[in-house]
C-alpha cells in the first residue's frame, strides 16, 4: 500500500511550540503552523508521532522511519542524516539568556546585547541547556568548548520548563533558549518576577528552522512538497501572526521588522 500522500509529524512536548497539557493546548507555534501548511497540501494526509525532545532527532536520522519534523536548524551535520526544505518553515529571533535579575544586576547586563562567551568564560557561569539541540554553529562552538562543570544538559520532557526552575533555584545562572521560550515558561513559574531574558550579540538576530523529513526516496519527496507549499504560506497574514504568538511584546517590532521588508 503507497503512503506517498501522508506525513507523519514528530511532535515533542516542548512549550511554546507544541502546548500538549495546559489550558492553551493546541496553541503552540509549531502545531499551528503545521495546520496552516495543510490547508495548502489538501492532497496529504497529516499523521502525529509524539516523542521526547531528546529523541526527536535521533528517530528522524533513522533512515527506516518516515518522519518529518517542523522547525530545525539546518547544519552540515545534520544534512547528512536529514533531507531539509529549500524554503524556511520558521522564523523568529535569535537565541537569548534567561537568568535571575540580581545575577543580571551583579554583572551589570542591562538591556543590550551581551558577548555570551565572555561573559561565560569571565565569570564562570553555569550554563543550562536542553539536550540534543543546535543553537546554530556559533553558539553549539561555544558550548562544545567549555568545560564540562560549567555546562548543565536536562534531558527528557520539559527540558527548558525544568531548567526555568532550577534557574530561580540557582542551581544554574544562565539558560540558553529562544525568546516566546522564556517567556511562555516565565509565565508559568515565575511567580514573583524574578527572571529576565537578553539579547546575544550574534552575527545574526534573525533564525530561520527549516522542515526536515527521514533521508530516503519518500522522505525527500515529502520535503520536497512542503518546501513548495511554504512559499505560499509565507505569505499568508495567518503566518505572521503564528510566528509572533508567543515572542515577548517588547521583541515583536523587530521580528516584524523582517515582515515589513
Amino acid at each position: 500500500m503507497s503512503h506517498a500522500k501522508q506525513i507523519t509529524w514528530i511532535v515533542i512536548d516542548f512549550a511554546p511550540y507544541y502546548i500538549l497539557a495546559d489550558r492553551l493546548e493546541g496553541q503552540g507555534r509549531d502545531e499551528l503552523l503545521i495546520q496552516l501548511i495543510q490547508q495548502y497540501m489538501p492532497d496529504y494526509t497529516f499523521n502525529y508521532k509524539l516523542y521526547p525532545a531528546s529523541r526527536a532527532i535521533h528517530e528522524l536520522s533513522n533512515v527506516n522511519n518516515q518522519y518529518c519534523v517542523i522547525s530545525l536548524y539546518k547544519t552540515a551535520d545534520r544534512q547528512q542524516h536529514i533531507a531539509f526544505s529549500d524554503e524556511y518553515s520558521t522564523i523568529g529571533l535569535s537565541t537569548s539568556v534567561a537568568l535571575r535579575k540580581d545575577v543580571a544586576h551583579a554583572l551589570g547586563v542591562k538591556d543590550k546585547a551581551i558577548n555570551l562567551a565572555s561573559l561565560v568564560t569571565k565569570h564562570k557561569l553555569n550554563v543550562g541547556i536542553a539536550a540534543n539541540r543546535s543553537f546554530g554553529d556559533e553558539l553549539d562552538t561555544l558550548l562544545t568548548n567549555l568545560p564540562n562543570k560549567q555546562v548543565s544538559i536536562r534531558p527528557g520532557r520539559d527540558a527548558l520548563a525544568s531548567l526555568t526552575v532550577m534557574l530561580l533555584k540557582k542551581r544554574v545562572d544562565v539558560i540558553l533558549g529562544y525568546p516566546s521560550e522564556h517567556y511562555y515558561h516565565k509565565l508559568h513559574v515565575d511567580k514573583l518576577d524574578e527572571l529576565t531574558q537578553v539579547r546575544l550579540d550574534l552575527t545574526s538576530q534573525i533564525t530561520t528552522g527549516f522542515a526536515g523529513c527521514s533521508k530516503n526516496a519518500k522522505g525527500q519527496e515529502d520535503a520536497a512538497a512542503i518546501s513548495l507549499a511554504l512559499g505560499s504560506v509565507r505569505k499568508d497574514e495567518r503566518y505572521r501572526l503564528t510566528m509572533s504568538r508567543w515572542l515577548p511584546e517588547q521583541f515583536r517590532p523587530q521580528l516584524a521588522s523582517v515582515f515589513n521588508k
